[in-house]
């Protein structure tokens, strides 16, 4: 599956470079808010600000109408916080909060069809919407083994599908774009319990080379 999406998302690049009608540039973006997550009763999963750079490249089938692809790394930083309760013939101890840091990394790819709501020599206005794939490339392997020592399981997901939508404006060569996005899928499994991303605003910015 993993494999399969990956040849798709090159082949779509591959199209967009090889057409004569397009632009290719460079993009970074970021979260708005911290990111967070559903998560189980006891623990507390708190993630900072996700940072991304990479490049766009955009089809344009006509005037109005354009695919856009993107190839992007993504980092960001969370702490996991566990709510220990030792417990001792029914009677409450103590409460004993147990916290791991780790970093999330990733490839993300977007593959969006976008619109131009208004088209002027200098500015225009776009809508676009489409599939984000995210795909993890974070080492777990400290985590896991700190987890396993507290009594907890961890799986880190390889591949999560993201709905994506949004607005964007052009000048001159530099694009802002305002995104949102929403989850398909879990990133992580903490002790069969799946921890799903909720929902987040991202800005992103471009500046095309041509």
């Amino acid at each position: 599956m993993k494999k399969n999406v990956l040849l798709l998302c090159f082949l779509v690049v591959l199209k967009i470079v090889e057409a004569q009608s397009f632009n290719f540039g460079l993009k970074g973006g970021a979260s708005l808010t911290d990111l967070s997550y559903n998560q189980k009763e006891g623990l507390n999963i708190d993630m900072g600000q996700e940072f991304n750079i990479g490049f766009f490249a955009r089809l344009y089938f006509n005037e109005k109408v354009y695919l856009q692809s993107e190839f992007a790394y993504s980092f960001a930083k969370f702490e996991f916080a566990f709510d220990m309760q030792n417990i001792e013939q029914g009677t409450l101890i103590s409460d004993n909060i147990q916290s791991f840091n780790a970093n999330k990394q990733g490839i993300i790819v977007p593959i969006l069809v976008g619109y131009k709501l208004i088209d002027l020599k200098v500015t225009n206005l776009r809508v676009f919407v489409g599939p984000e794939f995210m795909f993890n490339t974070s080492d777990f392997d400290e985590l896991i083994v700190d987890l396993q020592g507290i009594g907890q399981t961890f799986k880190s997901n390889s591949l999560v599908v993201y709905g994506l939508a949004g607005v964007g404006v052009d000048v001159l060569m530099f694009s802002i774009d305002l995104r949102y996005t929403y989850p398909f899928g879990s990133d992580f499994v903490i002790d069969s319990h799946k921890t799903d991303f909720k929902d987040c605003w991202k800005l992103a910015l471009t500046w095309r080379i041509f």
